[in-house]
């Protein structure tokens, strides 16, 4: 109340529970760069890139129009080691929303501060940022991304509540199983009708096609090695040669497994892979405009004729 009077008209509580139900709290994925973390000119600050948010119906956007926002980490200890979180908090007892820092304990296995969910103040966390002892300077490797952590953080995929990719995965491999065993029990069926009519010669020339045909598609894993990514002015590149793969005469697929390693996770979101250039027979080139992945990362390739 100022001087007796309310000094707003509406409150932010009533836009913002009109807003809620259509949007779950997280980091909207296609807004920029999505409030990513990194270091920052080789000292103990870190930026925040542009991107915008939702928390509890509450909108935040970070533009950099006045130039990359830093955020400093403190100094590290002589001799144990912390781990500082960045979050992004909506703060309704000042009604605003910022990103910050927040210090952990110093420790010899230390664990990150908690996040703080109650009446007054909400956290989406966007990143861990591992303070060793003695350090001067923050590397990229020392940041951990938890953007993509639904209990942490989250993506905001439109007006809708975020899709479990795992789930439908599993759900889709089931279904695309089950299709793939009934076309071959057809196909098997299908031979034994008419293998009566062939000669021998004919039946085994048959034999050998549905067998390659049998072979196909192919699920293989794959190592991206981290230091076979190439940094362009463009970005980075991975080039993937395969004899088998053929422009026009088959389908390449890059899959993430659903039970990829946590860490393997972040380092592929981060790198932010943006195309893959198939028009060359024998060779498939990952595009990628995020971040170098500094440890090798297990995907699968799906190969079919």
């Amino acid at each position: 109340m100022v001087e007796g009077k309310s000094d707003r008209v509406y409150y932010a509580s009533d836009f913002a529970n009109y807003f809620k139900p259509f949007f779950r709290n997280g980091i909207f994925a296609s807004q920029g760069d999505g409030l990513m973390v990194l270091s920052l000119d080789d000292n103990m600050f870190i930026s925040l890139m542009d991107g915008r948010s939702i928390i509890e119906g509450h909108g935040y956007q970070n533009d950099n129009k006045d130039g990359v926002k830093k955020m400093r980490i403190a100094n590290s200890d002589i001799a144990q080691d912390r781990i500082d979180i960045v979050v992004n908090r909506l703060n309704k007892v000042d009604r605003m929303i910022t990103t910050i820092v927040v210090k952990g304990e110093l420790s010899d296995a230390p664990v990150p501060p908690e996040i703080v969910r109650n009446d007054d103040y909400y956290d989406l966390k966007l990143a861990e940022v591992y303070v060793r002892s003695g350090v001067d300077k923050i590397q990229q490797a020392d940041i951990t991304d938890f953007r993509g952590d639904e209990d942490a953080c989250g993506w905001v995929t439109g007006l809708i509540d975020s899709i479990n990719s795992t789930a439908f995965f599993k759900q889709y491999q089931v279904a695309y199983n089950a299709f793939v065993k009934e076309t071959y029990d057809k196909a098997e069926d299908l031979f034994d009708l008419i293998r009566n009519l062939l000669d021998k010669d004919q039946a085994s020339y048959l034999a050998m096609q549905i067998a390659e045909l049998k072979a196909y598609p192919k699920v293989e894993p794959y190592v991206l090695k981290a230091d076979q990514w190439q940094e362009t002015a463009d970005g980075l590149i991975y080039t993937i040669m395969d004899s088998r793969y053929t422009y026009l005469g088959s389908y390449w697929e890059l899959i993430a497994e659903p039970d990829m390693d946590k860490n393997e996770q972040k380092l592929l979101t981060n790198a932010r892979i943006t195309s893959i250039d198939d028009k060359q027979d024998g060779k498939l080139i990952i595009h990628a405009v995020g971040v170098k992945p500094t440890d090798d990362i297990h995907i699968s390739i799906k190969i079919e004729r």
